[in-house]
C-alpha cells in the first residue's frame, strides 16, 4: 500500500519535473509552468516547515 508520504512525494516530485518540462518545451508553456507553480507554491517553498495536508479514504465503486 502506498503511503501518504509516498503520494506527496511523487506529487513534489510530478509538480517541478513538469514544470521544468514546460519551461524548456516553448515559450506559450511558460505559462502553464506558472499555474503549476502557483498551485503548488506552498509545498514548493523551502523555508515552509509545516503543511496542512487533507486526505481522503478511497471507498472504492459502488459495484464493489
Amino acid at each position: 500500500m502506498v503511503t501518504l508520504e509516498k503520494t506527496l512525494q511523487l506529487t513534489h516530485d510530478w509538480a517541478i519535473d513538469r514544470i521544468h518540462t514546460l519551461c524548456d518545451d516553448k515559450l506559450d508553456s511558460i505559462e502553464d509552468a506558472h499555474a503549476i507553480q502557483r498551485e503548488f507554491s506552498e509545498w514548493l517553498n523551502p523555508k515552509t516547515e509545516e503543511h496542512d495536508i487533507f486526505s481522503l479514504e478511497y471507498l472504492g465503486d459502488e459495484d464493489d
